[in-house]
């Protein structure tokens, strides 16, 4: 592992750069620090502090800042995306794991793992307005499109509770695999893909009805998940299989499993670019996010995980 020292200024600048880019915020949980890397350059571009053991991580452009949980500190990290620097780190219940943000960039929703409940901020002021119990171990989370209804993946009930945010309570159970851990929404909301990561597979449901559409065999526990630019394709990391499986959403099938980094976690495309967190060899893998050839790599911090959404694709870096 990579031993990094962090500075006590919010971030450090590496380089000077030009050119307008994707940005990816990526959580290292080893080494307590976000690293920020400009994807088209290959580069660093900043190390932000962010509490202990930073796991999870929301970019919302609505809200102009990234998000970040840190477990083993209980806190949730702001980050300014136009500034690049740390604006905030509040107290979040317990144990921070999941993080979203409502499309319109206004409720942070913040899942607290050993308290079976979701937390909810104001993402401008980063003040509490309430909080939403779930069932046990709630985990990945993420938001409809029309902000009212969330969903969240408790892990250890084998199924996604659906969240009203205006009620500010858990409406519904979804039933999916074995324990849920990561889970993500089609564009329109239409189609809710959850991560089971025990039984190895990826439970598609009909967010209108809650009936799963499909149960799709992926490699041996799969943990992170992005979708193509276009929505055709999703894209799933297998922890224990270093590798990625390549979902058709339109036919609900696994069209292909493409060889990754080492013990995989959080992922994202860019572009043409699909970002591949390893936490064994503390690096994002780069590959063409159409055939799955590594296109190179870029190092970071030790034990990156980055669960959650990490690209600023409006990003410009100067």
């Amino acid at each position: 592992m990579k031993a990094l020292r962090l500075l006590a200024a919010c971030c450090t600048l590496v380089g000077t750069h030009v050119q307008a880019g994707p940005l990816a915020y990526i959580t290292n949980q080893g080494s307590h620090e976000v690293t920020v890397v400009d994807v088209d350059a290959k580069t660093i571009v900043a190390r932000l502090p962010a509490g202990k053991s930073p796991a999870g991580v929301w970019v919302s452009a609505a809200a102009g800042k990234a998000f970040i949980s840190s477990p083993d500190s209980a806190t949730v990290t702001a980050i300014d995306l136009a500034s690049r620097r740390v604006v905030g780190e509040f107290p979040a219940g317990r144990s921070p794991v999941g993080i979203t943000v409502t499309p319109d960039g206004r409720k942070l929703l913040v899942a607290d793992w050993f308290s079976h409940r979701v937390l909810v901020f104001d993402a401008a002021s980063h003040k509490p307005l309430g909080e939403i119990a779930t069932g046990q171990a709630p985990a990945g989370m993420v938001a409809a499109p029309d902000g009212r209804r969330a969903y969240v993946a408790n892990r250890d009930d084998n199924a996604v509770g659906v969240l009203d945010l205006d009620e500010m309570k858990q409406i519904g159970s979804l039933p999916v695999g074995q324990h849920p851990f990561a889970i993500e929404l089609s564009a329109d909301g239409r189609t809710l893909y959850a991560l089971n990561v025990w039984s190895n597979d990826v439970s598609v449901l009909d967010t209108s009805s809650g009936a799963t559409v499909a149960t799709l065999p992926v490699g041996k526990s799969p943990y992170g998940i992005a979708f193509s630019d276009d929505g055709a394709r999703a894209y799933v990391t297998n922890q224990k299989g270093d590798s990625v499986s390549v979902i058709d959403t339109a036919q609900h099938r696994v069209i292909a499993t493409w060889p990754a980094v080492v013990y995989p976690e959080g992922v994202a495309v860019a572009g043409k670019v699909l970002m591949v967190v390893s936490w064994m060899d503390d690096q994002v893998g780069l590959f063409d996010a159409e055939t799955g050839k590594a296109r190179g790599s870029v190092d970071l911090g030790s034990n990156p995980r980055g669960f959650g959404r990490f690209i600023d694709g409006s990003a410009t870096v100067r």
